[in-house]
């Protein structure tokens, strides 16, 4: 079965951290052992905010690419879904864009952006994160960033926005938002994860919601096991989310996990679960990779022109 993720910060382990490719979570590997035939590979703009130096560690990550060993799309995708490991590219903090459309063009004429999470956990050019507080909305830049990414056919990524920012999204990018790493906040209280309405509106405009495995997500004492995530999936799928629900591992930039769920290759795992439960065949290729794959696909249609 195809199985698609959402985030991962393996990128980020290897450029900036020092990570030999092969010591990472995310491995050619153990994407193939778990049938994973694409990973989108994040930009992280870095732990400092705009203090630190993001546009640099973003080209830092991008001259790290070949090493992670797969095939990574930087032109059209494919018609179908790839059988074998492959991968995207996305950005999280769009402090490396340093305010300007053209670092924008830069990055995304070297990577293809496929989406751009607007903040991480500092405010920036763009708006402001859900680690300060629910109040002040995306900035000027956000919303002229925001024109420009529905021109390019990038989604955009509220998974690090405040609430006041998820809704300006939502009022004004044409393209589905997206929540590519971020849980169910009525299960588990964390400004990370998204309020029932929040869900519902991405759910609503046909977007897309990565379910994070990040333990501290899915419970609140972090003892997160398999059930915790089939328990925000059953969740999000009692609001209609059926067709925009997917994974979004947070592989390599976490801490915890749930057990049984430590890396690429226990998706299987997670998906035997789900069948136990009762999911059907049809919804679990839904759920496991072609609701992120469709999406990817109507976005870069949208941008020629042809369709969103």
């Amino acid at each position: 079965m195809f199985v698609a993720d959402a985030h991962c910060d393996t990128l980020y382990e290897i450029a900036l951290m020092g990570t030999k490719p092969e010591s990472c979570v995310v491995t050619r590997q153990a994407m193939a052992a778990g049938g994973v035939g694409l990973q989108t590979f994040a930009l992280f703009a870095g732990k400092h905010g705009t203090e630190g130096t993001p546009r640099a560690d973003g080209e830092a990550m991008l001259k790290a690419v070949p090493r992670l060993g797969v095939p990574v799309f930087t032109g059209d995708l494919p018609d179908a879904p790839p059988d074998a490991p492959a991968g995207v590219i996305s950005c999280e903090g769009g402090e490396m864009l340093e305010g300007s459309l053209e670092r924008l063009a830069e990055f995304h004429s070297q990577a293809r952006l496929r989406m751009i999470a607007l903040t991480w956990n500092f405010e920036n050019e763009i708006g402001h994160p859900a680690a300060l507080g629910p109040e002040g909305g995306l900035k000027p830049f956000g919303f002229e960033l925001l024109r420009a990414m529905d021109r390019l056919g990038i989604l955009a990524d509220v998974s690090h926005l405040n609430e006041a920012g998820f809704w300006d999204v939502c009022e004004r990018t044409a393209l589905p938002p997206i929540a590519s790493h971020s849980d169910c906040r009525w299960l588990c209280d964390v400004p990370r994860n998204l309020w029932k309405e929040q869900a519902r509106a991405i759910i609503e405009r046909g977007g897309f919601i990565g379910v994070n495995f990040y333990s501290c997500f899915l419970r609140a004492d972090g003892e997160a096991k398999l059930d915790d995530v089939v328990r925000h999936i059953d969740e999000l799928c009692e609001l209609g989310g059926e067709d925009v629900i997917g994974f979004g591992s947070d592989f390599d930039g976490i801490e915890r996990w749930p057990d049984g769920l430590a890396g690429p290759a226990d998706f299987p795992a997670l998906l035997d679960e789900l069948r136990r439960r009762g999911y059907g065949e049809a919804t679990l290729q839904k759920l496991a990779g072609l609701n992120l794959w469709n999406l990817l696909k109507r976005a870069e249609a949208a941008a020629k022109g042809t369709g969103a």
